[in-house]
């Protein structure tokens, strides 16, 4: 099947799926434990248990969302368009049972984790698919790099919307119902309904670029289906994927902890708690600038010299928020610089797993771009994981405790928050650099023939 040229639908809103995705899962990022806590009043024992839980089990899950997808035999809409159809309206229902509280403790608790675990089941897949169509529907690698770079671009729009009205739209639904319980279950409900109109918006735009499950079965009978073995042996074997993973990893490591830890800075540090929406909303901003010149920057320059670029620059960013860390107006001036090149970041690096998954094709002859994009989420939930231990570390080591007065706190304290919120993910951000920079060498003039070889072989195996 030759592919069709890339559509002014796509290069222009290819990613509004993700934009309604990054509104969906932002409530269960900032509002998740606040909910469990303040509003449906679990204890906090439950509520540690309910974290384990959810967050051990959706670990493990996220590595085979991908493997499902290309190990089982395509549905009617395509191998992976279909998952954009049929899955959303799953996790609308799903997801507002995370937000509930149904009868006592122990039920609610029950039923809070199966809404997590089973929604987030939900999601992924489609979210594998989504981006599993990016090499499908790309020719080049500049294409890549604009499709991701759309993509990403819609993400950031999501946290300017957020911002504005996650907290709002709760609070509206709490007075309108009566019930503040039930206005976080509809805040979910609202923005997952949303994401699945996204993802419809991305199925229709790609009617016609994939082969239908009819298609698929008739062209794969000489070549049966990918088993988890064969799948497991081809990430294995695939050099560049397994650099691309680590870096990818030191990436989140540092996204994740200033995520995390910016809060410590403009309470202990800025001594102005006001000022961290403001800190959201500029972020959010340099993001979606960061995303959309993503696109020029990589057909210039090549998706792996974009990314590797912005790793450095990112990173001596930070190191110069450190330095000027006292200075909250020229902090404010590093730290959103710094987050243009984090939102390049968020575009370009899901551009170097479509490569990926370009190269895994060449080197083996079997297209299973869902598996090996899919495993991305793989250095996310571990990043995830590990900032949970990286940040108290570093606050103890510098005598931080929850009475501390802001106003008093001392210079070993405002050191500590300094250096977790930016110094330490600049560290992370130049680890990337360095482990992309000597062990990633999939340039674009290699992908170029690897994807001129593919089409050989595709079209002698017609003929």
């Amino acid at each position: 099947m030759e592919k069709k040229p890339i559509s002014k639908a796509l290069s222009t809103f290819f990613g509004v799926g993700d934009m309604g995705f990054g509104l969906m899962t932002a409530v269960e990022m900032y509002f998740f434990v606040f909910f469990l806590t303040n509003v449906a009043k679990f204890p906090l024992a439950t509520v540690a248990l309910i974290g384990s839980v959810t967050s051990i089990g959706d670990a493990l899950l996220s590595p085979f969302y991908g493997a499902v997808i290309d190990g089982i035999k395509p549905m009617k809409w395509g191998k992976y368009r279909s998952w954009l159809l049929i899955c959303p309206p799953l996790v609308v229902i799903l997801y507002m049972f995370q937000f509930t509280k149904i009868g006592g403790d122990g039920l609610g608790a029950i039923i809070v984790t199966l809404g997590f675990i089973l929604s987030h089941v939900a999601w992924n897949i489609p979210w594998v698919a989504n981006i599993a169509l990016i090499p499908m529907l790309s020719s080049t690698p500049a294409e890549r790099g604009l499709l991701s770079s759309r993509r990403a671009t819609w993400g950031a729009v999501a946290g300017i919307i957020f911002s504005y009205t996650g907290a709002n739209l709760a609070a509206l639904y709490g007075r309108v119902t009566g019930n503040e319980v039930l206005g976080y279950t509809l805040l979910a409900g609202t923005f997952a309904f949303i994401m699945m109109l996204g993802y419809w918006a991305h199925f229709k735009m790609t009617d016609g670029y994939e082969e239908t499950g009819v298609q698929s079965s008739a062209s794969q009978k000489a070549k049966p289906r990918l088993s988890l073995p064969q799948m497991l042996k081809m990430a294995a074997t695939n050099h560049y994927l397994i650099v691309l993973l680590f870096g990818d990893l030191m990436r989140y490591m540092a996204s994740f902890i200033m995520t995390a830890a910016a809060a410590y800075y403009f309470t202990y540090v800025a001594k102005n708690p006001a000022l961290f929406a403001t800190y959201l909303l500029l972020a959010s901003i340099a993001r979606l600038v960061g995303s959309y010149v993503a696109a020029p920057l990589t057909r210039k320059f090549s998706n792996r010299g974009v990314s590797i670029a912005a790793l450095v620059l990112s990173g001596v960013l930070l190191v110069l928020a450190k330095v000027v860390g006292y200075n909250v107006l020229l902090f404010f001036i590093a730290i959103m610089s710094a987050g243009i090149f984090t939102g390049i970041l968020g575009a370009s690096m899901v551009a170097l797993y479509s490569d990926v998954s370009v190269y895994s094709e060449w080197q083996t002859g079997q297209p299973a771009s869902a598996w090996i994009m899919g495993l991305m989420t793989l250095s996310l939930k571990i990043a995830v994981i590990s900032r949970g231990t990286v940040i108290p570390f570093v606050l103890a080591t510098a005598g931080f405790v929850a009475t501390a007065d802001p106003a008093t706190a001392s210079k070993a304290l405002t050191d500590g928050v300094i250096n977790v919120f930016v110094l330490i993910p600049a560290i992370f951000m130049l680890l990337s650099a360095v482990i992309l920079g000597f062990g990633y060498r999939l340039t674009s003039e290699k992908l170029d023939g690897f994807e001129r070889e593919i089409a050989e072989r595709k079209s002698s195996a017609v003929s």
